[in-house]
């Protein structure tokens, strides 16, 4: 098989495993009401404010999906925004202590759950794969 149908069963199966990804993380957060995407916006700001474009940037995300997820958020107290001193026009979201108190109360769970199915490979064939899906993701870029 050549290198781009090789390429092309490969993004088919990330497209599914994408899927399987968000469906799997929609169970991990459902007990503290979340769904994969607000997960990853309220892990987006974890490790400070960002923009709502930033927080799209960082998880690859739509805009329009990170305002939804943001706006849900902020509705539930998880996050606020606050004017960015650099740039009126586009506000920072900062998590507040119910939100780190939430990713805190959700961090053993996924770690069980990462460490139960990353039993399938070993950690040599995942840290490669990783490497492999960088230098594609770089590529397009």
């Amino acid at each position: 098989m050549s290198g781009g149908r090789e390429l092309t069963a490969l993004v088919d199966e990330v497209f599914r495993l994408a899927d399987a990804f968000a469906a799997a993380g929609d169970r991990l957060v459902a007990g503290e009401s979340l769904t994969s995407a607000r997960w990853l916006t309220l892990g987006a700001v974890a490790h400070g404010p960002l923009s709502v474009a930033g927080i799209a940037r960082r998880r690859g995300m739509r805009r329009q999906s990170a305002a939804e997820s943001v706006g849900a958020l902020e509705r539930a107290g998880l996050v606020r925004r606050e004017p960015d001193p650099d740039d009126a026009r586009a506000p920072l979201v900062h998590l507040t202590a119910e939100g780190r108190a939430t990713l805190e109360r959700i961090r053993p769970v996924r770690q069980a759950w990462a460490d139960e199915t990353a039993r399938v490979s070993t950690p040599d064939e995942l840290a490669q794969t990783t490497d492999v899906l960088r230098r594609l993701r770089n590529a397009l870029d």
